[in-house]
């Protein structure tokens, strides 16, 4: 019951790179997600804050009176977009997700959804996003890595000393409406062997205006 309420109350909160204290928990928080948590890549995210907007996924702090708890972060990029140059009209903006985490001990919040919902209202918000925004996109691991027991599939779980995930973040992306359009090696990984190990994205997208267009 109390995990429902927590949930309701989730928000987005605008995260200030500037402030120091705000820098030094995004770090720890990257650094226990195991991407993107070196000091260059948070100091380029600094410098280019206008492009890559990060948000705290927060929920109220119901033992004290204090701020609200920053149970994990999300961002929207400007940046350059994964949508192919034929995909997307002139006026049609594109903005994609990236950088999502959710610290491990509040992910029986079941907060993702929530704030992956609110961070599509964003995108099409003022400073946030662009009201021009027509795209959501994003890359998600191949659902092959959890269907598919070839040994470059599932196999590479034993071959990265990590346990298979419980879920496909690709399938669970296609529950909220996103669509995948093809399928690339993306990211690069090494084996407890040493061998180099490239993990396989689904490029993924979301129009906003078939949303906008469906019935209730």
């Amino acid at each position: 019951m109390e995990s429902e309420l927590l949930s309701s109350k989730c928000n987005l909160e605008p995260v200030d790179l500037h402030d120091e204290a705000q820098f030094r928990e995004l770090r720890r928080q990257r650094t226990i997600c195991g991407w993107d948590f070196d000091p260059h890549t948070l100091q380029k995210w600094r410098d280019n804050n206008h492009l890559k907007k990060l948000f705290w996924i927060t929920v109220p702090n119901t033992n004290t009176n204090e701020a609200s708890i920053r149970t994990g972060h999300i961002s929207l990029n400007k940046l350059p977009g994964l949508l192919e140059p034929d995909m997307a009209k002139e006026n049609e903006v594109e903005i994609s997700i990236s950088s999502f985490f959710i610290l491990p001990e509040y992910r029986r919040l079941r907060l993702g959804k929530r704030a992956v919902k609110m961070l599509e209202q964003l995108a099409v918000t003022e400073p946030f996003g662009d009201s021009c925004c027509r795209y959501i996109t994003l890359t998600a691991l191949s659902k092959r890595y959890i269907y598919d027991e070839a040994p470059e599939w599932r196999g590479i779980w034993q071959r990265l000393g990590e346990p298979l995930p419980s879920f496909s973040i690709q399938e669970w992306y296609e529950s909220l409406g996103y669509v995948s359009w093809k399928v690339e090696p993306l990211y690069a990984e090494t084996a407890m062997d040493g061998e180099p190990i490239t993990l396989w994205e689904a490029f993924m997208k979301k129009d906003l205006r078939e949303k906008n267009r469906r019935p209730g």
